[in-house]
């Protein structure tokens, strides 16, 4: 993992726990709002009760405070109905005492009735403003309460949105940053990809040339290697070009039917200079034989400056004109182009002779593998007889 994917996880872990903190306060103050709500409630229930137990107890008292005035006293709620029961019947014993009137004893009645309400009404008058303003004073408290759980619940959100900037901030800079390595490296990478692809190339180029150069020196060598083979013992002319024709890759030579030449056969064309040297100029192949000539395909030439002309030199070392060549094979044959019984057939072809062993009378020797521990190649060095190596000499026989 890079710095910059690190730096990029550090951020998003502080940002949670940031948000999880937030919630955390934030479920935290609707608890404490929660139990505000229910503590006023229970209050406010509490004081309901209390102030209902209080009127019961003032209207009690009264009652108690008016019976006692009459000469009745009584201290449960329950003789209440007993006391109102016998102070009713001495009321009816004053009227007939007193013999008032029943409209002034009414009048009495109501009067002391009124007078009692509203000693009644003045003490629930007085209770219920205590009732206000306790209200009045556990609201405000409630009031002071959701102010501050608003003002600390706005504090909370803004110190998190201040948070989640700031780590925003953070994100956006580790970004940049991490892009900006990122296209640096990327542009890095690039130019040493450039570079390798470049050197390859180089390097492919100067193999290419080196191969080139080994490739020309080591066909120079066996050209070299060729034409000493060929020209080791040359002591005839086989026959000359006549009538070429370059461009159409053909030509004529003055070998024909009396000469034992036969379809397929390969012949070297060379020229000899002032002072005897030979220079090798390329290759012909017999196509079409007549009586007294040929007609021939051109298959390399060595120099396209230098093409064949007319009178140049034919010739192939394992054919002669005037006789059967005799050639011996000398060595193992097992792994070359052709074995050793193809091989023989092909110079059989050729017109030539194929000796089981060498003597004094063998033309040419073509050596296998393991030439030096047979007694022929031995034999062939007393008597000098020219020799090469198979894999230059197969080619005069065909493909």
């Amino acid at each position: 993992m890079s710095r910059g994917s690190r730096g990029i996880s550090i951020i998003w872990v502080i940002l949670t726990v940031a948000l999880a903190l937030g919630a955390s306060v934030t479920a935290f103050l609707q608890y404490l709002e929660v139990q505000t709500h229910k503590e006023w409630k229970k209050r406010a229930e509490t004081d309901a009760a209390a102030f209902e137990k209080e009127r019961r107890d003032t209207q009690f008292r009264e009652i108690q405070e008016v019976c006692i005035l009459c000469g009745f006293k009584f201290e449960q709620e329950s003789d209440i109905e007993k006391t109102l029961g016998a102070l009713k019947d001495r009321v009816d014993a004053k009227k007939t005492q007193y013999a008032l009137p029943g409209k002034a004893m009414a009048m009495w009645e109501i009067i002391h009735a009124a007078e009692i309400n509203y000693e009644i009404a003045a003490h629930r008058n007085v209770t219920a403003r205590q009732f206000k303003a306790e209200s009045e004073s556990a609201m405000k408290s409630s009031q002071d309460v959701l102010g501050n759980y608003a003002r600390l619940k706005d504090e909370e959100i803004n110190e998190l949105q201040a948070n989640l900037t700031k780590v925003t901030d953070l994100q956006t800079d580790d970004v940049r940053r991490y892009e900006l390595r990122k296209s640096t490296l990327e542009a890095e990478v690039t130019k040493l990809t450039q570079a390798k692809t470049d050197l390859t190339k180089a390097q492919n180029a100067e193999t290419l040339d080196l191969n080139n150069r080994v490739n020309s020196v080591d066909t120079a060598l066996r050209e070299l290697v060729k034409q000493e083979a060929i020209f080791h013992d040359l002591t005839e002319v086989q026959g000359r070009i006549v009538d070429p024709h370059q461009d159409e890759e053909f030509a004529f030579i003055n070998l024909g039917a009396r000469d034992r030449l036969v379809r397929g056969l390969k012949l070297v064309v060379f020229v000899r200079e002032p002072g005897g040297n030979v220079r090798w100029k390329g290759e012909v192949e017999v196509k079409d034989i007549y009586a007294e000539s040929a007609k021939v395909s051109i298959t390399e030439t060595v120099d396209r400056f230098d093409p064949i002309i007319e009178g140049d030199v034919v010739f192939n070392p394992l054919f002669s004109p005037s006789r059967p060549r005799k050639v011996a094979l000398v060595g193992e044959f097992a792994k070359t182009k052709y074995g050793k019984e193809q091989a023989a057939a092909r110079i059989r072809n050729l017109g030539s002779i194929v000796q089981d062993a060498v003597n004094d009378e063998t033309d040419f020797v073509i050596v296998g593998e393991s030439y030096q521990t047979d007694a022929n190649f031995e034999k062939a060095q007393l008597l000098s007889a020219p020799w090469r190596p198979h894999f230059e000499i197969f080619r005069f026989l065909g493909d």
